[in-house]
């Protein structure tokens, strides 16, 4: 037995199978995404609370001896232990190693895959259908998002997806619907276009706000952040009904027909959402980069096809 092993036995740390679940659990409880292993890390002792890890498993260190160098080098036996379920994972294809996600990142963290994300999902007994609402990260999920955020854009934008056929899901479609999702409301920075709001759910899986299309994916819209915005589910159920609209310079425009709702309409108690709406005159909050705002395309075949004038 290895010296490392021995120490592994004596202590009685966790079997790697179990750190390796605890790991997939966490990384999917954290987004998709933990820092690299070192010391201080909160996923370190997080992970160590919930083995129950004593302070004598959570101190005890390595020791190598550099010959060549003549110096004792000395590292943590449960981040070592960490590491080496992290590893397995890699191997298995459950999750990316830092090495490889700092080329999609530029940061060294450890991400979930799309086959690590679907065994987690098992893991905490969530149903599947649930997936494509989860704000969890994974690579390949990553990969769309960064080619939405850094394609070049176009001056004349076609908002429909020609090639596309409405099939059943695929994994593809659910990658590239989820990279939409994700690049629209990061871009927004998760909150309503239109009055601001951002709120999760109290254990922060789930967004109030949602990426909605502009020209709708029933019109063979594209999962395309230029055909996206990111909207509240009051405001994006009043968008797609026709009830506003949106100008060349982003501002909004409200439906006529608004004078014609009974008074009752369109509150709750005395807050007035439709009037509020009507009377704002503004414009809707907007992306940090200009090269991501709603294109103009998209947003004249909603004023022609969508919007009650």
């Amino acid at each position: 037995m290895s010296y490392e092993g021995k120490m592994l036995q004596d202590l009685k740390m966790p079997p790697r199978h179990e750190v390796e679940l605890a790991l997939l659990k966490s990384l999917f409880l954290h987004n998709g995404v933990i820092k690299e292993f070192g010391a201080g890390e909160e996923v370190v002792n997080e992970l160590a609370n919930e083995f129950n890890l004593s302070n004598e498993q959570r101190s005890a260190q390595l020791e190598t001896i550099y010959r060549k160098e003549n110096r004792l080098k000395k590292s943590s036996l449960w981040n070592r232990l960490l590491f080496r379920a992290a590893d397995s994972l890699a191997n298995e294809k459950l999750i990316i190693r830092p090495t490889q996600s700092f080329k999609l990142t530029n940061k060294k963290e450890w991400m979930l895959s799309e086959s690590g994300f679907d065994k987690a999902i098992r893991l905490l007994k969530i149903p599947k259908q649930q997936k494509e609402e989860l704000p969890v990260k994974s690579y390949e999920v990553e990969k769309v998002v960064k080619k939405l955020t850094h394609a070049a854009r176009p001056t004349n934008y076609n908002p429909f997806d020609t090639e596309r056929k409405l099939v059943k899901q695929t994994t593809e479609a659910s990658i590239r619907y989820r990279g939409f999702r994700q690049a629209v409301m990061e871009a927004y920075e998760c909150r309503c276009a239109v009055c601001g709001l951002k709120l999760n759910s109290p254990d922060a899986k789930y967004w109030e706000v949602e990426a909605a299309h502009i020209v709708p994916h029933s019109e063979m819209g594209k999962d395309d952040i230029l055909n996206g915005i990111s909207l509240c589910r009051f405001h994006h159920w009043a968008f797609d009904v026709g009830w506003f609209t949106l100008l060349d310079d982003y501002s909004v425009k409200v439906s006529s027909r608004l004078t014609t709702l009974p008074k009752d309409y369109g509150k709750i108690g005395s807050f007035d959402f439709m009037k509020v709406l009507a009377d704002s005159n503004s414009k809707i909050l907007l992306p940090a980069s200009k090269e991501i705002f709603p294109h103009h395309n998209s947003i004249k075949w909603h004023r022609q096809k969508f919007f009650f004038e």
